[in-house]
């Protein structure tokens, strides 16, 4: 027996089996989801406690009436005002229009459902959901989640694999220009007192030219420059040519900045075992390296003053002194799994 879900309707049942467990929605909820998984009814059925036509009856049922009225005749129990179908309904107008405020949502639902809530009953019910008020991802306009695919697929994982297996290197590289002036960052603080943080007005750089090994977090091999262009990359190659004197391949992901298709670059490699890689535009995402700049911003840049650029390019620099440190929050943040962006907004 089969069933297949999209990645939107299998996202909305782990959410609803998640906060469901104590009402019958759950069982519902979770032979669909055990179905996607390729399970057989027989095994659905001896887990949950059910007989083998339930577990037939809830398949038919999703495959005849699709999710929305799969959900409708569920009892409204935990959930309050909404049935599943609603909440299903309530989700896919959160994914498709962006609200920066509970008042024009709760509006919606008086229109839509003719419910009406009130502000910190919908606000409870959106974490319920499994939705939070936070920050938006900025996404290039140009993303391609298509072609990041392609490049995952058909480039970038053989490679990885390669150096899983010893027979090569793999290194992402970027640069990046942290610069002397606080930003201020979301933290922990009392309730009703404020929490500040001193500013300097300085647009001093420190530039930065880096190379991270993907299957080592804390290797990451740093060139500071005072401009960041061939020559600075050609010196930070150089670092990688003395860390692996083997002569195995060493592959280095890249963007398509102009510095890295620099004549004399291309020149000076020939013959080496340095083989640039690059990513399709606008994928930053693909980068791991970028994960390391943010991580630097966290720790470093974000949550601490410096009054001079020498004590911010002193604590910049010797955060790579202290990889090791923070080798455990490298490792489950710098893993080997990459989201692709697209530039389409999600329906």
């Amino acid at each position: 027996m089969n069933v297949s879900l999209t990645d939107t309707e299998r996202q909305q049942l782990r959410a609803l089996q998640k906060q469901r467990r104590d009402d019958e929605g759950y069982v519902k909820v979770t032979v669909v989801l055990l179905l996607d998984k390729g399970r057989s009814a027989g095994s659905v059925a001896e887990d949950l406690g059910l007989d083998d036509g339930t577990v037939y009856r809830y398949a038919e049922a999703f495959a005849r009436l699709g999710l929305e009225k799969y959900l409708h005749h569920e009892q409204r129990g935990y959930w309050g005002l909404l049935t599943s179908a609603q909440l299903a309904g309530l989700c896919r107008e959160l994914r498709r229009t962006l609200y920066t405020d509970c008042r024009p949502i709760r509006a919606w639902l008086e229109q839509a459902y003719g419910v009406r809530y009130t502000v910190s009953g919908l606000t409870d019910l959106l974490h319920r959901l499994g939705f939070a008020y936070k920050l938006t991802t900025p996404v290039p306009c140009e993303a391609d989640a298509e072609r990041q695919a392609a490049f995952l697929t058909e480039r970038l994982q053989p490679l990885l694999a390669q150096a899983a297996a010893g027979q090569a290197v793999v290194y992402f590289a970027d640069a990046a220009h942290p610069t002397h002036n606080t930003r201020c960052t979301r933290a922990w603080t009392e309730k009703g007192v404020p929490r500040p943080l001193p500013t300097v007005s300085g647009r001093e750089r420190v530039n930065l030219n880096a190379a991270l090994n993907a299957h080592c977090p804390t290797q990451v091999h740093v060139h500071e420059t005072a401009c960041v262009n061939a020559q600075s990359t050609k010196a930070l190659y150089e670092q990688l040519l003395a860390a692996h004197p083997g002569g195995a391949p060493i592959y280095v992901v890249c963007d398509n900045a102009r510095y890295y298709k620099n004549q004399e670059l291309t020149a000076w490699l020939q013959g080496k075992p340095i083989t640039q890689v690059f990513l399709p535009p606008y994928s930053p995402n693909l980068n791991l390296i970028e994960r390391l700049w943010k991580f630097l911003r966290q720790k470093i840049i974000n949550t601490t003053f410096y009054r001079t650029k020498g004590q911010f390019r002193q604590a910049v620099l010797g955060f790579f002194h202290r990889l090791d440190e923070f080798g455990h929050e490298l490792a489950s943040l710098l893993t080997l799994h990459f989201h692709l962006l697209d530039s389409q907004p999600t329906s």
